[in-house]
């Protein structure tokens, strides 16, 4: 079977039971880790599992642990990367850059203990939710047979406050303390200059209120406490008001953000507020990715019997960044970023009932997308 990145070769089922079989006789390596309050697996030689502990099955929400059997751990954790290739977990184009799949293959290169962070998206009754795990790999010889002892600690939290912090105490202060300048300095200048500095202020402002309420929004989101606010919207009325929204924000200073003039005029039905803040990330994101003078085109259009928004701007996406743009905290500018695109899937496809994606070429640039139902037919 053909694998795109680590290799799909399996053992048959009789074969993992009788690892199985063979571990759970032992009774130091049956007590000792059934004792650990952290989850944690054997996989074989292939990352299949063997063996499991009671916290795993507790976390994965099974009474059997032949419910796991010969899965390996993107499948038990249900990602939805794991069956994009017929190999299954870790053979898929986005494996190469999964911290678990890496921490598995190089314990076991350089035969020893291999410690990693791993981002992972589960898809669990139709629902998308995101960890943030530690995860560590060890190898283990039992019976002449080579195991990798795999554990893993959810720090999802951990992050969640880390980047709260970020945007609380720099972002959000950096906004806050470019507003106070321009108040202490409003007295010494001429009317003209002060007008600009108003718009500029006012700007800032709304910048500030903006990132709060993403906040809000997306903690709402994850903690599903979010509540929808459905009304009528006009499509060019609609792309009026977010075309406003980052005019002078920091990233768009010598960049374009253009309202493509064949969008459609049509009327639809979604909360305005959790779809302005969906459009306001993919703007802001395009306009980081752009260079000062290109353009980010805004547009909406009809396509089949869906909405589509979309932005679009000429930069390229290389594979590492494509395929990890979902994933929460992960981000190409820097530590504690990353949550503007997940905001956009989780917003967009969970409470809006939406699709969200995106395309990327070399030729063509970058466009993200969010597609939706309720269009309102003449």
């Amino acid at each position: 079977m053909e694998s795109k990145y680590a290799s799909a070769k399996r053992l048959p089922m009789d074969e993992i039971l009788m690892s199985k079989d063979s571990l759970d006789r032992s009774p130091y390596i049956f007590e000792i880790f059934c004792s650990l309050s952290y989850i944690f697996c054997i996989l074989n030689e292939y990352r299949q599992i063997v063996f499991v502990n009671d916290i795993m099955m507790k976390s994965l929400g099974i009474d059997k642990v032949d419910e796991v059997l010969g899965k390996r751990f993107g499948e038990a954790f249900e990602c939805v990367h794991a069956k994009d290739e017929m190999g299954g977990c870790g053979t898929s184009e986005h494996c190469r850059y999964c911290g678990a799949v890496n921490s598995m293959i190089e314990s076991k290169q350089m035969n020893q203990k291999t410690m990693k962070e791993c981002r992972i998206r589960r898809l669990v009754k139709g629902k998308e939710f995101s960890l943030e795990l530690e995860v560590t790999a060890t190898p283990f010889i039992f019976e002449s047979n080579n195991y990798t002892i795999f554990s893993l600690i959810d720090i999802t939290d951990r992050k969640r406050k880390a980047m709260i912090e970020r945007i609380f105490f720099h972002d959000i202060l950096n906004t806050a303390g470019a507003l106070s300048n321009i108040f202490e300095i409003l007295e010494i200048v001429d009317e003209n200059e002060k007008n600009e500095l108003m718009v500029v202020a006012s700007s800032l402002s709304q910048q500030i209120i903006d990132e709060i309420t993403t906040q809000r929004l997306l903690i709402q989101a994850e903690n599903a406490s979010l509540i929808v606010n459905n009304q009528r919207i006009n499509t060019l009325e609609f792309l009026e008001i977010v075309d406003k929204d980052l005019k002078y924000h920091d990233v768009a200073k010598g960049k374009m953000i253009v309202h493509d003039k064949t969008s459609d005029c049509l009327f639809f039905i979604s909360d305005q507020v959790i779809l302005r803040k969906i459009l306001n990330n993919m703007i802001k994101n395009a306009l980081e990715a752009s260079e000062i003078g290109d353009p980010v085109t805004v547009r909406a259009k009809k396509i089949g019997n869906k909405l589509r928004f979309s932005v679009h701007n000429k930069a390229f996406m290389a594979p590492e960044v494509e395929m990890q743009v979902f994933m929460r905290s992960f981000s190409t500018k820097g530590m504690q970023r990353g949550l503007g695109t997940y905001s956009m899937k989780i917003l967009g496809e969970q409470y809006l009932g939406g699709k969200v994606n995106f395309s990327t070429d070399p030729l063509k640039g970058t466009t993200f997308f969010i597609d939706l139902d309720n269009i309102e037919i003449d």
